[in-house]
């Protein structure tokens, strides 16, 4: 049996504690080797290490006896300055492409609040790291190109406060619009996709008693509500006028009769319905759409394979598609695993919500608009016991909601208790299959988990926010590490070559880590790839064997370990962004916003370092 790998916190805190000094001090002791170099080539080796040297050692009392009262003057000064520049134009700017914006997102789509909350959060991002990079770059050196610094450095103003300062300046004028933008996203979603549907005694009929209706109450009376948003609900109401609207996607799915029917479909959204009575008349109010937004925290699992034979295997088939996901073989004993851990009824009182993305790969062309049927078996991880197959209709791009009763039956119709005769100290293995011959499921390990509550979206939307707004504060110690010793106009390029490095860095690591450090290039090193484009050989083909070959080889080999090494230096705002987990509708959680905050801190501490010292060695701070 698999077993599941757990780490104390106070383990995972000692080992991000040793990871974050080793990147401090491997980052500043690689910015000041940089500070040397360029000190060197204008002073000397001798006369740059006793600069340095002299500057480490007066940096000490600098840096303690930093006064708050002279920080926070000069940071008011940045303040004063920039406010009413860059920080008025991002937000005109912010507020036209809201204005236009609904011309261009489709409201029709199964999950409108994903597309919407993408799109805003994105557009605040990107305009928000512009805005820093305008703001920070040019204070600095425009101070010295006018002369202005001087007014400040001689008073007693250390260096190290005025680089700080600036840096809180252009912290909180881009925190200002950043407040701002975010507070008009939310608004622009909340209010985009409210919506109103209305329902009259036209609209529904009396439910005909049947089979298939004997668990209906009577007067009951069914029907359709009016279109708002580009679609309807199906509804049923009881003799009182009260009832609950059906997802906007159940009109959308044509249902087997092999597939559960209180399967539910997270992207989509419901209304509560309530009636009156008035002069004789049942007036019906439907109420403001509920399960629009999401916050939610999953329970992740453990993920295996099975062949089509039932046998064991790490990774699920390859079908083609570049992604991280195992497919599943319909029609076979192909499956793909789960086990979690947790599942007990102190938590899940009501049953187990389990929630699935599956990704859909077919090889006909027949029914291509209808959903792909699955089954789900939940098994005892210890004895094997398991329950019936459990039928569920997937369809791309969509959460599927299921609820795991307590009360299961097996394929031989007697009774199971999911917690006490499935789940071995909480823990339970959930299997996942696709029945139609020749169609595939797709998952992978955060595909498939068990819902343990839903968070607040608000909130949730908030912290979305914190991650651009450290990204924000990255960008903005960038630039002002660079306007200590580069004009305005080239420290503006230089930090937004940084940013740039850092957005696209998963991509950066994935072409030179993956290709060339596992072997998957054909093209070889860096060195070898310039030989190869010099005499335009093809990759096809080999070098010849030799001195020359042995020489390129190994020099790329030093070049391709620098190239890794470098990756520590850059900033991965990939890791910071958190918009396609509000967009997904996760909660962010509080242990990974405080390791955001760590990363942070352990490329802007040395930055800063670098930039004071910098500054300090520069003629005027003299």
């Amino acid at each position: 049996m698999d077993t599941f790998q757990t780490t104390s916190f106070a383990d995972q805190l000692s080992a991000g504690l040793v990871t974050w000094g080793t990147t401090v001090g491997i980052t500043l002791g690689v910015m000041l080797l940089v500070c040397y170099v360029f000190t060197a080539i204008r002073l000397g080796p001798l006369s740059a290490g006793d600069r340095i040297y002299s500057v480490l050692v007066s940096a000490v009392g600098d840096l303690l006896f930093i006064s708050p009262r002279r920080t926070f003057a000069i940071a008011w000064l940045a303040v004063k300055e920039s406010i009413r520049k860059q920080a008025v134009a991002g937000l005109i700017i912010f507020l036209v492409i809201l204005a236009f914006a609904l011309w261009f997102l489709d409201s029709e789509t199964y999950d409108p609040s994903s597309l919407y909350i993408s799109f805003v959060m994105n557009a605040v991002n990107y305009l928000v790291l512009l805005l820093a990079v305008l703001t920070a770059a040019f204070s600095l050196p425009n101070d010295m190109k006018n002369k202005t610094i001087y007014t400040i450095v001689t008073k007693p103003v250390r260096p190290s406060e005025i680089i700080l300062g600036r840096i809180l300046g252009f912290t909180a004028v881009c925190t200002i619009p950043l407040a701002t933008m975010g507070l008009c996203s939310y608004l622009f979603v909340v209010r985009s996709l409210d919506h109103r549907h209305e329902l009259t005694e036209a609209d529904v009929r009396p439910i005909v008693a049947g089979p298939a209706t004997r668990n209906v109450k009577p007067g009951s009376k069914q029907g359709s509500t009016s279109t708002a948003h580009s679609h309807r609900h199906k509804v049923t109401v009881d003799a009182d006028g009260n009832g609950v609207t059906e997802t906007n996607d159940s009109d959308r799915i044509e249902m087997d009769d092999a597939v559960d029917f209180h399967d539910r479909f997270g992207s989509s959204h419901w209304h509560v319905v309530t009636g009156e009575l008035r002069d004789g008349r049942m007036v019906y109010h439907v109420g403001p759409p509920q399960g629009q937004f999401h916050a939610r925290v999953p329970i992740k699992g453990l993920l295996r394979f099975k062949e089509a034979d039932g046998t064991a295997s790490k990774e699920g088939y390859n079908v083609g598609n570049w992604t991280k996901r195992g497919y599943v073989a319909g029609g076979t004993l192909s499956a793909a695993v789960f086990t979690f851990d947790g599942v007990d009824p102190n938590r899940f009182p009501e049953g187990v919500p389990l929630e699935m993305n599956i990704r859909l790969f077919r090889t006909t062309k027949e029914g291509m608009d209808k959903p792909i049927i699955g089954s789900l078996i939940i098994r005892n991880p210890i004895t094997g016991l398991s329950s019936a197959p459990r039928n569920f209709a997937a369809r791309e791009y969509v959460t599927l909601q299921q609820i795991i009763p307590r009360k299961l039956t097996d394929s031989k119709g007697k009774t199971l208790d999911l917690f006490d005769d499935l789940a071995v100290n909480g823990r339970v293995e959930i299997e996942l299959q696709c029945i139609p011959r020749s169609q595939f499921f797709g998952v992978g390990p955060d595909d498939v988990y068990l819902l343990a509550r839903e968070g607040r979206f608000d909130v949730n939307f908030l912290k979305g926010l914190f991650g651009i707004w450290l990204q924000m504060v990255l960008t903005v110690v960038l630039a002002v590490v660079f306007s200590t010793f580069l004009s305005g106009p080239v420290a503006m390029l230089a930090t937004a070559a940084a940013v740039i490095g850092a957005l696209l860095r998963p991509f950066i690591v994935n072409v030179v880590r993956d290709n060339l450090f596992e072997g998957k290039a054909h093209t070889g090193g860096v060195l070898e790839s310039m030989v190869r484009l010099t005499d335009q050989r093809a990759i096809t083909l080999e070098l010849e064997e030799g001195t020359t070959t042995s020489l390129i080889q190994s020099i790329d080999k030093v070049l391709n370990s620098l190239l890794d090494g470098m990756f520590t230096f850059i900033p991965d705002f990939s890791a910071l962004n958190d918009v396609n987990s509000v967009a997904g509708g996760f909660d962010i959680s509080s242990s990974l916003l405080w390791m955001h905050t760590a990363q942070t801190l352990g490329f802007v501490l040395p930055l800063f370092l670098v930039g004071f010292i910098v500054f300090k060695l520069t003629e005027v701070a003299k």
